[in-house]
């Protein structure tokens, strides 16, 4: 199993005011470890691995992960350390087949999907939403008690995502997750290194 970094689980945005690398920055400055580039715009191939090997020049320097949001094509183009897939995305067992020992990972919004991804191959789930989500209105919500049930039911670790709050870190990480994957509480507020940074030292706090 891949050892990979507990805490904030950063997620890149171009919207508020920042571009890709520019989010990178600010959560890779608050603490954050591991990166995903997550563009959903109907952008070219060769316009995402130009953003994404920005971000992954960063997070070289920072000594961060890097992960591609859905496309796998993107992931091998810019030398990623690994690709996070969602259910209608490349089935995981066919990523690992292109993208060799990189890091997999999948989106899941039932117990169900979690424990089939730990089947697939995948080494970590990305689970949620865990509460209603402002960027993913339509998104399911796997609930606490959805959640709470599939750390148990799996071995690799288990990121929480969706409509996440500083105030939701510390009973999630008593649940036995590996980290919170937070996107609008960080980027729609007022100041959101400051905010990035909160949620970083939420978790370290014993």
């Amino acid at each position: 199993m891949k050892v990979l970094p507990k805490g904030l689980y950063g997620i890149t945005v171009r919207g508020w005011g920042h571009d890709h690398a520019t989010s990178a920055k600010l959560l890779l400055e608050a603490g954050a470890r591991i990166i995903q580039y997550r563009e959903k715009e109907p952008l070219s191939a060769r316009e995402m691995i130009a953003q994404a090997k920005k971000v992954k020049e960063l997070c070289e320097s920072y000594g961060a992960l890097f992960i591609v949001n859905d496309r796998v094509d993107v992931a091998y183009a810019s030398e990623a350390d690994g690709v996070h897939v969602g259910q209608e995305d490349f089935p995981a067992g066919i990523a690992r087949k292109m993208l060799g020992d990189a890091i997999i990972g999948v989106s899941a919004s039932t117990v169900s999907e979690g424990v089939k991804a730990e089947e697939d191959g995948a080494d970590y789930v990305g689970a949620g939403s865990v509460f209603p989500s402002s960027t993913k209105p339509e998104e399911r919500i796997l609930g606490v008690e959805g959640l709470k049930q599939l750390v148990g039911l799996v071995k690799i670790p288990v990121y929480a995502i969706g409509g996440i709050r500083l105030e939701h870190v510390r009973m999630l990480k008593g649940l036995g997750v590996s980290g919170v994957a937070v996107i609008s509480a960080i980027f729609a507020s007022e100041e959101p290194r400051k905010v990035a940074r909160s949620f970083v030292e939420e978790w370290e706090r014993e």
